[in-house]
């Protein structure tokens, strides 16, 4: 078994379609951290999941507001974490209280939350490998997320 998903993506849209096909595979609830450079598709990565949750409309990096919260077939909770600096401050603004929501959460700028995550969650890399092309690794953490990359390396 595969303890992690890899694929290159091309362009934008390329990264915005694999948004898409990881929405289809996952199991809610789910937590998502998204890590990459500034520019490298995490946002992207969201809107294109949100959207097969049903929400179209606007989507964008909640990072002067932390969290964003849309409303689709699915709940979906967009977290933000870059001008975070203490753990301590995620306890202030709920953190954990979004955890235990029946949604999906994607969390951008994850280290801060990792002593605060519960067993089960999927990271995602992005590489930056040239103006638009990306490599995207996937590993899942506790057995759903585990299901979730042998979904990834069999579909896709």
């Amino acid at each position: 078994m595969d303890k992690s998903y890899s694929i290159i993506t091309d362009s934008p849209a390329e990264t915005e379609e694999f948004g898409r096909k990881l929405a289809q595979l996952i199991e809610i609830p789910a937590l998502i951290l998204l890590k990459g450079e500034l520019g490298t598709g995490k946002t992207l990565i969201t809107k294109a999941a949100a959207s097969v949750f049903g929400y179209q409309g606007e989507v964008t990096s909640p990072t002067f507001n932390l969290v964003q919260e849309y409303s689709g077939e699915k709940e979906i909770i967009h977290m933000d974490l870059y001008r975070l600096d203490r753990t301590e401050e995620l306890l202030e603004i709920g953190f954990e209280d979004y955890l235990n929501r029946e949604a999906v959460i994607f969390i951008e700028w994850p280290e801060l939350a990792l002593p605060l995550l519960p067993a089960d969650f999927i990271f995602i890399n992005l590489e930056k490998i040239s103006a638009e092309k990306r490599k995207i690794t996937v590993r899942g953490e506790g057995e759903k997320s585990r299901l979730l990359i042998e979904r990834l390396n069999k579909e896709c």
